[in-house]
C-alpha cells in the first residue's frame, strides 16, 4: 500500500482542512500518518477511522513546569519586580526570538525524527512551517514531496511584521530551496496560486485546493448557539468564528457593534484566543459586555450545529499583505453551507464569490461605519437575509464543497501514484 505522512504544526482538533485531506486519501487507499502538535485531552498516539495520528510533545515536563510559572506570574496583576522582569521578558522581541529558537530547534528535531520513523512514499507538508522537516525527510528517503501552502506565508503579517529578521530570512531560504524540488504544490485560491508561480517559475505541479467545507445536505437543528447566549426570539446574532488575534478586523468589529443601533442585534465571537483575553478586556473597557459575547472554541465537526443559528456572519480580515487581501478562507464556504449571509472585506476573491452567488455584501473592513451599517441592512431586512441565506446554500451543496476539491486533492495524488 502506497503511504502519505501529513505534518502540521497546528492542533488537529481545530484544523479542518487537514482532517479533510487525511480522510479523502485514506478513503483513496493512502496508508497516512499525520503528526500533529500535543493538545490536552488526546493522546501521543491514536488511530482515526484508519488514520494513524502522532503528536510528538513540543516541550519536556521540566520544561512545561517552567512556561506555566512564567506564564502565572506574567499574566497576574502582581506589582512585584520580579513579576515585573517577566512581563518585560516575556514581551521582548529578542527573548522571544530566543525562546522560540529553543522551542523550536528541539521539537522541530522531534518531528523530523517522527517523520523519519514512518517511512512514508509522500511527505505532505502543511505549510512552510513543516516544508524543511518533509523536504529534509523526503530527499533522505528518496520519497515524494508535496508542499500544501495553505497560507501565502512570505506574503503573511505574521512573516512580514511579526517574525524575527533572522528567522524571516530563514524561511525565505527554506521556501526558495524545496518549492522547486517539490513533486506537487498546493494553493488554496487562484490568486494566491498565481502569486506562487510568478515567485518560483520553475515549480511543478500545482493544484489549486479551496478550503470548503463537506456537503450538508440536512442542516443541524437550530437552537444550540441561541440557548447558550439565552437570546430572545426576536434577537438577530452577528457571527464571527474563528482565531482571535489581530488583523482579523475585530477591533474594528467591536467599534461597529458600538455603533449599531439596533437593540436586537446581538454579537458572538467564538474562537480560540490567540490574543490572551485582549479583545475580551477592550470590549468590557467599551461597556459592550451586554452586546458582545465571547465563546470558546469547539471542534470543526460541531462548527455547524453553532454556525447555523447565526443570522449573518462576518469575514473581516484587514489588508496588512497579501495573504490577507488574496484569502479564501474556511469560514466564507462554511457559512454559506449553513445559510448563513456573509458580511465580508471588500477583496477581489471574496467580492468575486459573493458576487456570483449573491450571498452577502462586502465592506471596507477598516471602517467600522462601513461594518455597522452593513449589519443594520442585514438585521432591517429579513427579505434580504432569506435571499442570501439561500443563494449562499444552494451555491455550497452544488458546487463550494469539499466533493470537487476532494477529487483534485485525490487526482494529484493519483499522479504521484503514477511517477
Amino acid at each position: 500500500m502506497d503511504s502519505v505522512c501529513m505534518v502540521v504544526k497546528n492542533r488537529l482538533s481545530n484544523d479542518a482542512r487537514v482532517k479533510k485531506e487525511m480522510t479523502a486519501l485514506s478513503e483513496d487507499g493512502w496508508q497516512v500518518t499525520v503528526i500533529a502538535m500535543p493538545e490536552p485531552g488526546f493522546p501521543g498516539e491514536e488511530n482515526i477511522n484508519g488514520v494513524r495520528i502522532l503528536r510528538p510533545p513540543i516541550f519536556s515536563k521540566a520544561k512545561v513546569n517552567l512556561r506555566a510559572q512564567v506564564v502565572q506570574a506574567s499574566d497576574n496583576s502582581e506589582r512585584s519586580l520580579k513579576a515585573g522582569v517577566i512581563r518585560y521578558l516575556r514581551r521582548n522581541k529578542l527573548r522571544r526570538f530566543i525562546a522560540d529558537l529553543q522551542r523550536d530547534i528541539p521539537w522541530e528535531k522531534r518531528l523530523r525524527q517522527t517523520a523519519w520513523q514512518v517511512n512514508a512514499d509522500v511527505y505532505h507538508a502543511n505549510d512552510l512551517d513543516t516544508l524543511e522537516i518533509c523536504g529534509s525527510v523526503a530527499g533522505k528517503r528518496n520519497a515524494k514531496l508535496v508542499y500544501d501552502s495553505h497560507e501565502l506565508w512570505l506574503e503573511s503579517s505574521r512573516y512580514l511584521i511579526a517574525t524575527h529578521p533572522a528567522n524571516r530570512l530563514r524561511l525565505k531560504r527554506i521556501e526558495q530551496r524545496y518549492v522547486p524540488k517539490a513533486d506537487a504544490v498546493i494553493a488554496v485560491t487562484p490568486m494566491r496560486g498565481e502569486k506562487m508561480r510568478q515567485m518560483y517559475p520553475s515549480m511543478k505541479n500545482l493544484e489549486i485546493v479551496e478550503n470548503a467545507p463537506e456537503k450538508l445536505i440536512e442542516l443541524p437543528p437550530a437552537g444550540r448557539l441561541r440557548t447558550m447566549i439565552n437570546a430572545a426570539p426576536d434577537t438577530v446574532i452577528a457571527l464571527y468564528q474563528g482565531v482571535i488575534c489581530p488583523e482579523r478586523g475585530l477591533e474594528e468589529l467591536l467599534s461597529a457593534a458600538k455603533l449599531t443601533t439596533n437593540p436586537s442585534v446581538k454579537f458572538v465571537i467564538i474562537g480560540m484566543d490567540a490574543w490572551n483575553g485582549t479583545l475580551q478586556k477592550t470590549a468590557e473597557d467599551m461597556g459592550l459586555g451586554s452586546r458582545v459575547v465571547f465563546l470558546p472554541p469547539v471542534p470543526s465537526e460541531e462548527l455547524p450545529e453553532i454556525t447555523v443559528d447565526a443570522d449573518m456572519g462576518f469575514i473581516l480580515f484587514r489588508n496588512t499583505c497579501l495573504n490577507h487581501y488574496y484569502s479564501l478562507p474556511n469560514k466564507l464556504y462554511e457559512y454559506m453551507m449553513v445559510g448563513v449571509p456573509i458580511i465580508s472585506s471588500d477583496f477581489p476573491e471574496l467580492k468575486r464569490v459573493l458576487n456570483e452567488v449573491g450571498s452577502g455584501v462586502t465592506v471596507n473592513p477598516d471602517s467600522p461605519e462601513s461594518i455597522s451599517n452593513a449589519v443594520e441592512k442585514l438585521a432591517g431586512d429579513p427579505v434580504m437575509r432569506k435571499r442570501m441565506k439561500d443563494n449562499g446554500r444552494e451555491a455550497a451543496l452544488d458546487r463550494y464543497n469539499w466533493e470537487p476539491q476532494s477529487e483534485l486533492l485525490r487526482s494529484l495524488y493519483r499522479k504521484l501514484r503514477q511517477t
